[in-house]
């Protein structure tokens, strides 16, 4: 977490400590103990200052500089993961900064086994698994029991999309004899004139048609339906501005209602004697499986029968505690349809309980063939690099300011092996065995051979020895990853122990060449589950290495100094010494102010990058 332009005074490492503290315990995070260390003057601040808290359910890394009034965080949880959100945000205000001058991203790190809330860790962790892929699932059970309120709402929100004063809207019903709220609920907006309704034919069947009389049962009910609106239509200034959807329509209204905009937009014999509004929509809900023909039909609409750009299309979900409605809409002539879209949601959530969710953005097809004097292989204007606006992104480069170096390794428990000795690895269900020709033991990779042992030669080899360039086999020739390989021994390796974590870290820092490393304070947690935390902090920077109690390691490493070379070296050493840790994965990021993203090698001071 980077907080920048904050309000509290950095100076005092105590005052700073006791704020982050109580603001943590108010978040439910119990404090086990905490070492600080005096202020150091880095080479980016005379007074920067670091501390670590440890708390039960993880630990936090406070870094201050009081001459750039910044703060970069870590926040690391091994359990009560749903506090997460809250205690970044406690985190942000104790120092004094605000979540719009805050930057910060998660990496998905090791945890703790053993701690006391694992079953409620488990139960809140990850998604939540609704419905088991091997139970029964029919459209009645499919998103049941929708809240008839929430609908009502959805659709109202939609018919606020119509622009127009007095527009005139259609709405597609089921029978004469089924209700039809969405007349009532479109005719109470303030923009809607006048409210067509357009029934389901008695003609019309969903089920047990041969298709022939199908075909001929839509056509008679699209006819019966133009006759309608070519009545509601008899005044010359009258637009056809909607068409809603009701719940109660049925499938094969659907595809009567596609004929009917065909007929309109394609200017086909026989279409409806209307004019529509150069701002057109179409709205629909979709509360069963059985009703996707509605998201379909909205598709259609979108890139077959509209075709004049700009043409837009939404899939938005209006969600309570309970239930999920979703709700689209196809929208055409309206340029302004995603600033629309953005306020109506804004609306809704401000006057309702319910929260709006916009799924899916979807725009038309460009068919240059609409563009006047345009031919369909070319284009209206070639664009160059300078004809796209890069003020924002130049500012951004320009405001990074590096102020440390940070190096995340997870490490595994596993076999380390040299070369010439025996391995086995399975590769899509089959065992081969090999022999290790060449070793990379600073990235943990391994060349291994699988030919024949009498090709082999025997002799060692470093894994510069090793020329790309041979004419070998590459199906025979693998380079793999420790932690795929196993020893064809079978050898059992020694179980990771809090004594051998204590003592990889202090070799490391003592075998280091980083800044004031060896006068490092050192510090450790057991007891919290079955692994153990161990902290040091020195005036170059900080590393705390987490042990989950079984095989997983993590290292997180800050210094003031950028230098991949002594990450590299770091970690080497913590290997070395531990004898049988691997790196499974590796993070490193630069940390400080400006939105930073990039490394200080990456910016070159004074000089804009080439793409500006």
């Amino acid at each position: 977490i980077e907080a920048e332009n904050l309000s509290a005074d950095l100076h005092s490492i105590t005052d700073i400590q006791t704020s982050v503290v109580k603001a943590l315990e108010g978040e439910g995070l119990n404090l086990i103990t905490a070492t600080a260390l005096p202020p150091t003057d880095s080479a980016y601040d005379s007074e920067a200052t670091n501390f670590v808290l440890i708390l039960q359910q993880g630990y936090v890394i406070v870094r201050a500089f009081p001459e750039h009034k910044h703060c970069s965080l870590d926040l690391h949880l091994w359990s009560e993961f749903n506090k997460h959100n809250a205690a970044k945000k406690a985190l942000i205000a104790s120092v004094g900064g605000s979540m719009d001058s805050v930057t910060s991203y998660r990496i998905v790190a090791g945890g703790m086994f053993g701690v006391s809330t694992w079953k409620e860790d488990a139960e809140s962790r990850g998604p939540k698994v609704t419905q088991k892929c091997e139970a029964s699932f029919t459209d009645e059970k499919d998103m049941s029991e929708m809240d008839e309120q929430t609908v009502a709402v959805a659709m109202e929100a939609g018919i606020g999309l119509v622009q127009d004063e007095n527009a005139i809207v259609a709405v597609v019903c089921g029978y004469y004899t089924e209700p039809c709220d969405s007349i009532d609920i479109v005719h109470k907006h303030d923009n809607v004139k006048e409210v067509i309704p357009l029934y389901t034919c008695p003609g019309i069947k969903s089920t047990g048609e041969l298709l022939e009389s199908k075909k001929d049962s839509i056509t008679a009910c699209t006819n019966e339906n133009i006759k309608i609106l070519n009545h509601s239509f008899q005044e010359n200034d009258k637009r056809l501005h909607a068409v809603v959807i009701d719940r109660n329509a049925p499938k094969n209204m659907g595809s009567v209602v596609s004929q009917i905009l065909t007929r309109i937009f394609k200017e086909q014999s026989g279409a409806p004697k209307l004019e529509v509004a150069p701002q057109f929509l179409i709205l629909a809900t979709v509360e069963q499986k059985s009703e996707a023909w509605r998201r379909s039909l909205l598709d259609t609409v979108r890139k077959q029968i509209i075709v004049a750009d700009p043409v837009s299309g939404a899939r938005v979900f209006f969600n309570t505690s309970d239930t999920s409605v979703e709700f689209h809409v196809t929208s055409s002539g309206d340029e302004l349809f995603f600033e629309h879209l953005t306020n109506l949601m804004k609306k809704v959530e401000s006057e309702t309980d319910l929260v709006v969710e916009v799924r899916n953005i979807l725009g038309g097809l460009w068919k240059p063939e609409f563009i006047p004097n345009l031919e369909p292989w070319e284009v209206s204007k070639y664009m160059s690099p300078g004809d796209f606006d890069r003020n924002s992104s130049l500012l951004q480069w320009r405001s990074q300011q590096p102020l440390g170096y940070q190096t995340v390794f997870q490490l595994e428990h596993g076999q380390r092996f040299k070369v010439g000795d025996k391995v086995s690895n399975v590769q899509n269900g089959i065992l081969f065995e090999g022999i290790v020709e060449a070793v990379d033991f600073a990235n943990d990779i391994y060349h291994v051979w699988y030919g024949d042992d009498d090709d082999d030669d025997d002799d060692d080899c470093a894994v510069d020895d090793v020329d790309e360039d041979e004419d070998e086999d590459d199906d025979l020739l693998k380079i793999m990853k420790s932690f795929e390989l196993k020893s064809i021994d079978d050898a059992v390796l020694p179980s990771i122990t809090v004594d051998q974590i204590e003592d990889s870290l202090k070799n490391t820092l003592d075998q280091m060449k980083l800044d004031n490393v060896n006068g490092a304070d050192v510090f450790s947690v057991q007891n919290i589950g079955d692994g153990h935390v161990i902290a040091a902090l020195w005036s170059g920077g900080t590393a705390v290495v987490l042990w989950d109690g079984r095989t997983h390691v993590d290292v997180n490493l800050f210094t003031y100094n950028e230098s991949k070379e002594a990450a590299d070296e770091f970690v080497s050493h913590f290997k070395q010494s531990h004898g049988y840790l691997n790196t499974a994965l590796r993070d490193e990021q630069p940390r400080g102010k400006g939105g930073v993203v990039n490394f200080l090698y990456d910016i070159d001071p004074g000089a804009d990058p080439r793409w500006a």
